[in-house]
């Protein structure tokens, strides 16, 4: 606990006292306690023990001289005013005689000055002085201000202002906080605070306080938080300053000399990522000169725990699987014995060790994603995130804002912050396009200047910001037929088909059917008989590996396969001849094929809409006939457009404008795992 010593001419103005001894208890908080000593009652050479004294008055130096044994404690209690007033002082007409009025001549005066420090010098100030008061010298001032001593004022005065007790002064209590030795976070927040409410006439300076505190603190606050050990030598390697990572690797304190790397190493050449071994734990060292023009004055040396980047490392892993921006399939998981399919993942096994853009193209169902995240995590980028993104998905007026992100406020409902795009947070991992194809043309200008320059620019900023990512994109379109008609830019197209992989429908690849279904089945592939097998390899299965998938969950729920299968057969012996490949030129045959159960047609419709279902999108009412067609079931788009209003209603499905198309509902999918 510090004493402070506050020295009086004598007890007169009790109130002032009290608010004097008020204001410093409050900015030093329970660190102080308060003597107050008044001139007038001191014996001869009695002498006031304090750690610090506040004068009032400059004259009392003399007086103090035979009661204070050290002047250096001594300071002048300087004084300001509310910040409050300020505005009803600039008020008053310019060149207004205002009387300056307080309990003594002597503190008039003072008050008087300070006005005029603060700049209040648009009126004209007089102090009050009682004698000249008599006299009638006053009469005329229509204008009084006051501290506090408002029955003071003369009464021919018309308009009085009371600016309260003046405060003590910031430099005031910075000087004492500093004799006091106080200087902690407690005190000089409260000296901040009292800072924001008076007026000084000194502001550069208090500013310079206000923001190398800031500055200090920040500084010490990011220093101290650092994962890395950091350490300052002055040129004679002696420790001048050190954080807390390294007061824990050294236990030492800035006297003791750094002795723990050798000195040829601190004074060689400046390093970054030098393997360094100290005690039994590995560290990465980096080590700068800090000179001073030509000068070497020291050296920041920053050291970094091995281990701690391995849990680092972790931890990001930790966090991407639970964002689900990692790449799950490896290569391992690829089903085949085609040899097609071995030849594509040879190629894909040599493509992902450069950084080269890749195209995947395939029908859909092929597993172009899983080919995707297999070459991702075959690559020197499997420790980074992977991201798949599918263009289609996602509506385009959503998708500029998803890839490239956005500062906050740069359209309407956009997050107060901004928002960090696809390109960002996949950052030296990977960003797989899906259907590429279906993105609009002003989002291709935009992403080939991304790819080819390896930069973006969030929507509402100027800033460029260098992303370092490698592009896998996918598509079931014919891009070269979409860039002859316009609709696909053609540097675009040459930029993505750097390296292209083409993944062969499963109608073309028989061998990969029947081990894709016992993956799919499990132990129930051995109760698959000869017949069905012969069916499964027969069928030209137009969903590709997705339909045959769902083919295999059929059996497992209901130990059988679609109809869709068992009927084809039978069609066939009846003369019945496979679809060719556009269902219009089948239009004449389909008219002549008994028709099916309508029953088992919505079923097949709902099996259709099921399997197509994401999270942005369905599918389409062409895209539907189109599937049903392929499997030899005749329906007029007026018929489909009545089922499926009927599915609406009964709530199995929900039908939106646009590339939405047709979901499955909740309560549709409880629907279909009864069938």
């Amino acid at each position: 606990m510090k004493k402070i010593a506050l020295i009086y001419k004598n007890r007169e103005n009790q109130g002032i006292i009290e608010y004097l001894e008020d204001t410093l208890y409050h900015i030093f908080a329970g660190y102080i306690q308060i003597e107050s000593c008044f001139i007038s009652e001191l014996m001869p050479h009695e002498q006031i023990e304090a750690d610090a004294y506040l004068m009032v008055y400059e004259n009392m130096i003399y007086q103090l001289k035979d009661h204070i044994s050290n002047f250096y404690k001594l300071i002048l209690l300087g004084r300001s005013i509310r910040r409050e007033f300020l505005h009803a002082m600039l008020e008053i007409p310019p060149d207004t005689e205002v009387l300056i009025v307080n309990d003594t001549y002597e503190t008039t005066v003072q008050t008087t000055y300070t006005l005029y420090e603060l700049g209040i010098s648009h009126l004209n100030l007089i102090p009050y002085d009682k004698e000249l008061a008599a006299s009638g010298a006053y009469d005329e001032i229509q204008y009084a201000i006051t501290p506090n001593e408002e029955n003071l004022v003369p009464k021919t005065v018309k308009k009085s202002l009371n600016i309260g007790y003046r405060e003590i002064s910031f430099d005031t209590l910075l000087k004492l906080m500093r004799k006091l030795d106080l200087d902690n976070d407690v005190i000089n927040r409260n000296l901040i605070r009292h800072l924001h409410t008076i007026l000084e006439p000194n502001s550069d300076y208090h500013d310079n306080y206000y923001n190398s505190y800031l500055k200090g603190k920040l500084l010490n606050r990011v220093v101290d938080n650092s994962l890395e050990a950091i350490l300052m030598l002055n040129d004679k390697l002696e420790v001048v300053y050190f954080n807390d990572k390294a007061n824990a690797i050294f236990e030492t304190n800035v006297n003791v000399p750094f002795a723990s790397i050798e000195s040829e190493l601190i004074q060689g050449e400046d390093l970054k990522n030098y393997p360094l071994l100290l005690g039994e734990e590995n560290y990465l060292f980096e080590k700068t000169t800090i000179k001073l023009m030509d000068e070497t004055i020291g050296y920041l040396l920053n050291l970094q725990s091995e281990k701690l980047l391995h849990d680092i490392e972790i931890n990001l892993k930790n966090y991407n699987a639970k964002k689900g921006l990692v790449a799950k399939h490896t290569f391992q998981d690829i089903i085949f014995q085609s040899e097609s399919m071995g030849e594509c993942i040879q190629v894909a096994k040599q493509v992902a060790q450069t950084d080269y853009t890749i195209l995947i193209r395939g029908e859909t169902g092929t597993g172009k994603e899983l080919m995707a995240q297999s070459i991702h995590n075959y690559s020197h980028r499997s420790h980074a995130p992977f991201i798949a993104v599918n263009c289609a998905a996602i509506p385009e007026t959503l998708l500029e804002s998803e890839l490239f992100g956005y500062e906050g406020g740069a359209f309407t409902g956009a997050q107060k912050n901004g928002k960090l795009g696809f390109f960002e947070k996949a950052h030296t991992g990977t960003l797989f396009l899906d259907e590429i194809g279906d993105i609009s043309p002003n989002l291709q200008t935009r992403l080939l200047r991304a790819i080819q320059e390896k930069q973006i620019m969030r929507i509402g900023s100027d800033k460029v910001i260098d992303v370092d990512i490698r592009i896998i994109a996918a598509t079931n379109s014919k891009l070269e037929e979409a860039v002859e008609k316009g609709k696909f830019r053609g540097d675009l197209f040459y930029r993505l088909n750097v390296i292209p992989l083409f993944l062969k429908p499963l109608s073309q690849r028989k061998g990969d059917i029947l081990p894709l279904l016992k993956f799919f089945l499990g132990k129930n592939y051995g109760n698959v008989t000869e017949r069905e097998k012969n069916l499964l390899v027969e069928y030209q299965w137009p969903g590709n590996i997705r339909q045959l998938q769902s083919a295999g969950l059929y059996y497992r729920t209901l130990g059988k396969f679609p109809e869709y299968l068992y009927e084809i057969k039978n069609r066939k012996q009846e003369g019945w001849r496979e679809p060719t490949e556009n269902p219009l030129e089948e239009k004449g045959r389909l008219e002549e094929r008994s028709p099916m159960n309508q029953s088992a047609v919505v079923q097949r419709i709902l099996r259709e809409i099921y399997e197509a279902t994401q999270v942005y999108h369905g599918i389409g009412r062409s895209a539907i006939l189109a599937k049903l067609a392929a499997e030899g079931i005749k329906l007029s788009d007026g018929k489909l457009r009545n089922l499926l209003s009927q599915l609406e209603k009964q709530g199995l499905i929900s039908v939106k404008r646009g590339r939405c198309g047709a979901q499955i509902t909740e309560k549709g999918m409880a629907f279909i795992q009864q069938l």
